[in-house]
C-alpha cells in the first residue's frame, strides 16, 4: 500500500533549495536595483545638463560682448551667474541657486533643471573674451539615499556680437 503525501527529508530537502535559492537572489536582487537606479540617474543628469548647455548656448551667441558680467548670487558658488544684454535688448541671465538653474529673459523666470550641484562661468582665454566656458556638474538621488554625480563636458560658446 502507498502513502500519500511528503517524507520529512523531502520537505527539509525543499526548504533547503529554497533557503539556497533565496540566499543567493537576495544580494543579486538589491544589486541589480542599484544598478537601474543609478543608470537611471546618470540619464537623468545626461537629459537635463545637454537641454540646458544648449539654452545656454542658444541664447549666449545673441549676448553683446560689452555687456557681460560673470559673477554670483549671495552664497551660491562663484562665477555662477552669467547676466548680460542680447541684440535684441533683452536682459538675460542664467545661474544657480542651490540645486537648481534657473533662466530669466526680461524678469520671467524658467527652471532649467533642478539637478545642478555646480556650475561655472569662465572665459578661457584671456585675450579673446569672445569666448565663454560653461562647466556643469549634476547630480541625482539613487538607491537608499545615495546620489549619483557627473561632471559634464565643458562647452565652450562664442559670443557672436
Amino acid at each position: 500500500m502507498k502513502s500519500k503525501g511528503y517524507t520529512l527529508t523531502e520537505a527539509m530537502l525543499v526548504v533547503a533549495i529554497v533557503a539556497t535559492v533565496a540566499g543567493v537572489a537576495s544580494p543579486l536582487l538589491v544589486q541589480m536595483t542599484n544598478f537601474w537606479k543609478l543608470t537611471g540617474a546618470r540619464a537623468t543628469i545626461q537629459r537635463d545638463v545637454r537641454a540646458s548647455l544648449d539654452t545656454i548656448d542658444r541664447f549666449t551667441r545673441q549676448a553683446q560682448a560689452a555687456t557681460v558680467v560673470i559673477d554670483q548670487i549671495t552664497n551660491q558658488p562663484p562665477f555662477s551667474r552669467l547676466t548680460y544684454t542680447s541684440i535684441q535688448g533683452q536682459t538675460v541671465s542664467f545661474y544657480q541657486n542651490g540645486n537648481k538653474l534657473f533662466m530669466t529673459v526680461n524678469n520671467q523666470k524658467s527652471i532649467l533643471s533642478s539637478n545642478i550641484a555646480y556650475i561655472a562661468f569662465t572665459y578661457p582665454r584671456t585675450d579673446d573674451t569672445s569666448i565663454l566656458s560653461v562647466a556643469i556638474t549634476a547630480q541625482a538621488s539613487t538607491y537608499l539615499g545615495g546620489s549619483k554625480a557627473l561632471q559634464l563636458s565643458i562647452q565652450k560658446v562664442r559670443i557672436m556680437n
